[in-house]
């Protein structure tokens, strides 16, 4: 798809603007699929998470559209350093995460805090895996969230965005809908088994 004309620029940057109820859709149609394309091209991003740095770009703009000043750049390179700036910051976390991750008696990211002996086998790290599984399994909880905790729970690094919509069952919904979704159901289940950590292990510390 190509970039949309000056032109067609000005004209949905006035729309939102003037906070007209189909300009972000119009917006993310317009930019969604060439931010993406730039950013597999260029920095040689895996599809799903160009996805996930140029979705990010184009919340920030509908958030604050009166942040983007059309004198200094124009909108396609406003998102697009924006989208740039969100991969670079998600490669130095991953690279970190790789860093700590590369201990293999380390427990996967959502469960926190780490357990007090540093040296812990990897064993013991994996009974508390199974114990924390049967806690989401036993707990009553909607399926649609014990489905959500599981891909979390057998994740080891960033979540899905594709595992995490189908366990939710919001698959077939656009993804500028999706994605906000994916998000927010990601970080409360996450707190969740955070909160159910807690909750298993608490005799132990």
């Amino acid at each position: 798809m190509s970039n949309p004309s000056r032109l067609e620029v000005e004209q949905l940057h006035k729309r939102m603007l003037g906070q007209d109820s189909d300009a972000t859709h119009d917006v993310f149609e317009a930019f969604m699929e060439p931010l993406v394309d730039s950013l597999v091209g260029s920095l040689r991003c895996a599809r799903h998470d160009a996805n996930e740095y140029a979705a990010d770009a184009l919340f920030a703009y509908f958030r604050k559209p009166d942040g983007f000043d059309a004198n200094q750049s124009s909108l396609w390179f406003f998102l697009n350093q924006i989208a740039r700036r969100r991969a670079y910051d998600a490669y130095r976390s991953q690279t970190k995460r790789t860093l700590r991750e590369n201990n293999p008696l380390t427990l996967i990211e959502v469960h926190l805090p780490a357990p007090n002996n540093a040296m812990e086998d990897f064993v013991s790290v994996t009974q508390r895996l199974e114990r924390l599984s049967a806690r989401v399994e036993s707990g009553g909880y909607p399926a649609r969230d014990v489905a959500g905790m599981r891909v979390i729970l057998l994740s080891e690094g960033r979540v899905s965005e594709e595992e995490m919509a189908s366990a939710l069952e919001i698959s077939h919904l656009p993804l500028a809908e999706r994605l906000p979704l994916v998000r927010s159901h990601t970080e409360r289940l996450r707190r969740l088994l955070r909160s159910l950590y807690k909750e298993v292990f608490n005799d132990e510390r």
